[in-house]
């Protein structure tokens, strides 16, 4: 608990000092300001005294939601509770996040005798992650507010904010989570077909292809059967994430690690709803998390946790460790989903040389998410030196960032290049042609 003056025993201060000036002018004024300093001082005491009792008294909680959506609105309630038999007063300050809006919170409140009153604040967290919320700092004062006396209350509370879509079941019914949807129905129709896994025999059907006539079955039937194949199940589909410097441009809403990794949930939804097992590879300069293949619906919520709350150091990245711990711990051919993107030559060099590799064993997509201020840079107005000086650098980078593309195609990796707030669709319409080959 800490003390401090109050306003009115500032008040009193300046009022006393004018009377010490006046005491040298008129000796019976003397009395009169001793007299005043001494009552200024038993006032103080019992408003310390007021003051203190109020603080070990009053009891203050915060109701939190422990999961809330990423720049979502959420209500943080305050409940102050008195027990004295007379009112009181005070004002409440609730430490937070620095990322949170607003990030720090004064309310002053009144709280009737043996009663309780509640505050409401508004709060949104623009930013992934485990945010912490607290000490709550609680202040009042004397009955003649002469002393405030304020003490904190380690009252914490811890919020996780996830992707919008992914914080309640009724926002996976909004935007993308719509559409993501659709896809997989249509990918249910897509079960049977071009498969590799063999399903059932059919009689033969105008348009049926004739190099799957089952020619035993047919000799038995007599009449022309097919067989019908599915697609295989169970495959193992790996999400690695790039948390590297060039993952930390802004996308307009977020950086481009944010959308990559809104993409990378949707894109496992998709796969565990159809039947795969799906793991999550999280990197820089070195591997910052792994999670092996999981499968089943109720398995997104293990890559929810495991996505959530990555963030960009601006480090570096190197993909050989990553390439190291899937070579390691990922034996069985997978589809690799790697959403990155590229530099300079010499480091993008190293990427493909690593990604080709990787792609000897297992089927590579490697999703690379664009820059926007290179592409607003080309399309700027050139107005001065300058100007043209930054256009020609960002000309240089996205050529040699479409010859390193190419490279990696040549290579034997699937390439997918979007912007970052067109990712989510084209990845996840790349990964159903892909699952519905045979390359797997």
């Amino acid at each position: 608990m800490t003390i401090r003056p109050g306003k009115n025993l500032v008040y009193a201060g300046v009022a006393l000092a004018i009377s010490t000036v006046a005491a040298f002018f008129w000796l019976p004024a003397v009395i009169i300001v001793a007299s005043g300093v001494l009552t200024l001082l038993l006032a103080c005491v019992y408003d310390y005294r007021s003051a203190r009792q109020v603080l070990d008294t009053i009891e203050v909680k915060r109701n939190a939601p422990r999961v809330v959506g990423r720049d979502l609105p959420f209500s943080i309630r305050y409940s102050v509770v008195n027990r004295r038999r007379m009112a009181i007063e005070g004002e409440l300050r609730d430490l937070r996040s620095h990322e949170a809006n607003p990030n720090d919170v004064r309310r002053l409140f009144s709280v009737p005798p043996q009663g309780q009153t509640e505050l409401v604040d508004t709060v949104r967290v623009p930013v992934r992650g485990m945010h912490t919320f607290g000490p709550i700092w609680l202040r009042t004062w004397g009955a003649w507010r002469l002393v405030e006396a304020q003490t904190s209350i380690d009252s914490l509370a811890r919020v996780k904010v996830l992707p919008e879509t992914f914080a309640s079941r009724e926002e996976l019914i909004k935007d993308i989570g719509a559409a993501v949807r659709l896809l997989d129905q249509v990918k249910t129709v897509r079960q049977t077909g071009a498969g590799a896994e063999f399903d059932s025999l059919y009689p033969y059907q105008y348009g049926d292809d004739p190099r799957r006539i089952d020619w035993r079955a047919t000799a038995r039937a007599r009449q022309p059967i097919v067989r019908h194949y599915q697609v295989e199940r169970h495959r193992d589909v790996m999400l690695v994430v790039d948390c590297g410097r060039l993952m930390a441009g802004d996308a307009g809403r977020g950086a481009k690690l944010d959308r990559a990794i809104d993409s990378a949930l949707h894109l496992a939804g998709v796969a565990l709803r159809g039947g795969d097992r799906c793991g999550v590879g999280v990197f820089d300069d070195r591997v910052r998390g792994y999670l092996p293949p999981v499968s089943g619906v109720s398995s997104l919520q293990s890559i929810v946790e495991s996505l959530y709350a990555a963030r960009t150091e601006w480090r570096e990245s190197d993909f050989t460790r990553m390439f190291a711990e899937l070579q390691f711990r990922q034996p069985k051919r997978s589809l690799v989903v790697i959403l990155s993107d590229l530099s300079d030559r010499e480091t993008s060099d190293q990427l493909r040389s690593a990604l080709t590799l990787l792609a000897q064993r297992h089927l590579v997509l490697f999703a690379a998410v664009r820059t926007p201020m290179l592409s607003e840079q080309i399309a700027g107005p050139l107005e001065s030196i300058e100007d043209g000086a930054r256009k020609a650098v960002a000309m240089r980078l996205v050529r040699e960032r479409r010859e390193s593309l190419h490279a990696l195609e040549r290579g034997g990796v699937q390439v997918l290049d979007v912007e970052p707030r067109q990712l989510t669709l084209p990845l996840i319409n790349r990964f159903l042609v892909l699952r519905g080959g045979t390359q797997l």
